[in-house]
Parts: structure tokens; C-alpha cells; sequence
């Protein structure tokens, strides 16, 4: 009889560091939560009727909220494992009175498998946590399998924006992405990312933040990458 094996445990890109709300954080997030608040339910429905920006891992909103008001257009998802920064972003949103910016709390990993297959215009991952020591790289959210799930969710064309101030990160990302079937290299520079607090506060260490900008490929041109230009495409992909 074989022994049924365990299952892998998943490697987690963040550490539960929080300190717990008080009391009119609690107060504030049970109130403005059923209106700004995406549930899991929700998560499988994103794009299906709108044009979607997904901010994963927004912290303290600043550049989620800056860009948002700069674009009343634009529907924004922020996406925050963290109830500190989702409390703040929620009580700018009503004092504002703004209508195009949703949140979900939960793990981006998770949040990005809910989502259905091209259905996000743009990814932002804008400064994840860098995890400088080799032995937690393994920790870090761009990788590979994410990557492909990244990939999946952006529609043709879509945009992959993602911004870090640790140099050796920026460059194992632009090497990954960049050889990805995938993704096209749609060039550096920060786009519409505002400048933030925790970017001031960077540049005041030495530490210059580099942001990557990748296109998501029609699935005709992947197929073309992975297979060679002479390559005819199958039927089914071009239906």
C-alpha cells in the first residue's frame, strides 16, 4: 500500500507583522468594509464589465490613492494582506467620496488565482518586500509559477508594472519576465507611479528605486516565441 503523501505546504511571500487595531480602527473598518470591501465571491467576476487596475500590495494606499484621484475613469483594486493600510485607504476613500477604487485583504497569491483568464488591463507591484537574505529569496512574489498566473489574468496587451529600490531584485526580475514567452519589455521608467513617502525615505538611504514595465503578449505571439516565427499557429488558438 503506498503512504498518501502530505500536501507541499505553499511558500508565503509576506510574515504577519501587524500590531492589532484599536478600537476605532475596528470601528472604522466594520463600517466602511461592505462598501469599499471586494469578497471572495467577487474575485472571480473582475473585468468582467470594466476596464481593472489590480495594485497588489498597496501598504499604506499613497500611490493607490494618488493615482485613483488622478484617473476618476479608471477602476482600481487594491490588493493588502494587511488591515492597518486597508483602514487608512478606506477612511481617505469616503472623506473623498471616491467610486472607482475597491479592496480585497487576502494573499495576492490567492487573490490572482480567483481572477479569470484575461481579465486585468494592469498589474502593479509596486516595492514587495525585497527578501534580501538568499535563503528567504524563495519568498519573494515574483517568481515563476506567480508570474505564469500574472500572465494569465492580463489581458493582451495588458500591462506587468512592477517597481523595487533593491537593485539585485529589480534585476532578477527584469531577467525573469523578460525571458518569459509571455511578456515583451515595454521599457523602464516610473509611468504614472507617484513619488511616495516610502520612496523619499529610500532615496534618503542610498536606495534609487527602478521600476519594469512589460507588455502581455497576444497569445498568437507567445506561441510564436515558444515555438519559432516559422511555426504556423494552431486553429485553436486563433479562435
Amino acid at each position: 500500500m503506498t503512504a498518501e503523501l502530505a500536501p507541499r505546504r505553499r511558500i508565503r511571500s509576506y510574515v504577519r507583522r501587524e500590531r492589532p487595531l484599536k478600537a476605532g480602527a475596528i470601528a472604522a473598518y466594520d463600517r466602511l468594509w461592505p462598501r469599499f470591501g471586494l469578497p471572495e465571491s467577487a474575485w472571480g467576476q473582475l473585468g468582467r464589465d470594466q476596464d481593472v487596475v489590480l495594485d497588489i500590495g498597496f501598504g499604506d494606499g499613497e500611490a493607490l490613492l494618488t493615482m485613483a484621484k488622478a484617473n476618476p475613469l479608471r477602476h482600481y483594486v487594491g490588493v493588502e494582506m494587511y488591515r492597518t493600510g486597508i483602514v487608512k485607504v478606506m477612511r481617505a476613500l469616503e472623506e473623498r467620496e471616491a467610486s472607482n477604487v475597491g479592496l480585497i485583504e487576502g494573499d495576492a497569491q490567492a487573490v490572482v488565482a480567483g481572477i479569470g483568464d484575461a481579465r486585468i488591463d494592469t498589474v502593479l507591484i509596486f516595492f514587495p518586500d525585497p527578501w534580501p537574505k538568499a535563503r528567504h529569496h524563495k519568498r519573494r512574489l515574483v517568481r515563476g509559477a506567480f508570474l505564469a498566473e500574472v500572465a494569465r489574468i492580463l489581458r493582451p496587451g495588458g500591462l506587468l508594472h512592477f517597481a523595487t529600490d533593491w537593485a539585485p531584485y529589480a534585476d532578477e526580475v527584469a531577467s525573469l519576465v523578460g525571458q518569459h514567452p509571455d511578456f515583451r519589455e515595454n521599457g523602464e521608467g516610473r509611468g504614472e507611479r507617484p513619488v511616495t513617502r516610502f520612496e523619499r525615505r529610500g532615496r534618503k538611504l542610498g536606495h534609487e528605486a527602478r521600476d519594469l514595465r512589460f507588455q502581455r503578449r497576444s497569445v498568437e505571439e507567445a506561441y510564436r516565441v515558444e515555438t519559432g516565427p516559422v511555426s504556423p499557429v494552431p486553429a485553436v488558438l486563433k479562435t
